[in-house]
């Protein structure tokens, strides 16, 4: 499975978050933040082996990165938390950056509204904005 949550807000901050369950093998995660109220350059927090959720809840933990996504409503509404370090880089794609603390407390509602905040070190980002969730096999 993966799950993708994308937003921008006009001006401020946008966002793509990637989690990929695979049938086996380890989960897949993947977030980059740009817009002027991120900085210079991407935000990314990515972790390619990280083991995979048990249970019901979609929960994944892993050294530096603890996310957690929760279907409120089937097809209406989700929640995403984050606490992990992320690297502050000039291109989404490198490995070697600013290593950053990262944090996010997010909602996905119908139709297509994201609302919540992002923190980067010791800012909180508020988040207003346009954007898509989906849950493809």
């Amino acid at each position: 499975m993966i799950y993708r949550l994308t937003f921008a807000s006009e001006h401020s901050i946008a966002g793509r978050i990637e989690l990929a369950i695979p049938a086996t093998g380890p989960a897949r995660y993947e977030a980059v933040f740009s817009g002027p109220d991120v900085g210079t350059g991407f935000l990314v927090v990515r972790d390619h082996e990280v083991p995979r959720p048990r249970g019901t809840v979609i929960e994944l933990r892993a050294d530096g990165l603890w996310t957690e996504w929760t279907c409120e409503t089937r097809e209406e509404h989700w929640s995403f938390g984050l606490e992990a370090f992320g690297l502050r880089v000039e291109d989404p794609g490198a490995e070697i950056g600013d290593r950053v603390p990262v944090g996010y407390d997010l909602e996905w509602e119908t139709p297509d509204h994201v609302h919540g905040e992002v923190l980067i070190g010791r800012d909180h980002l508020s988040v207003a904005a346009v954007g898509s969730f989906v849950v493809a096999d």
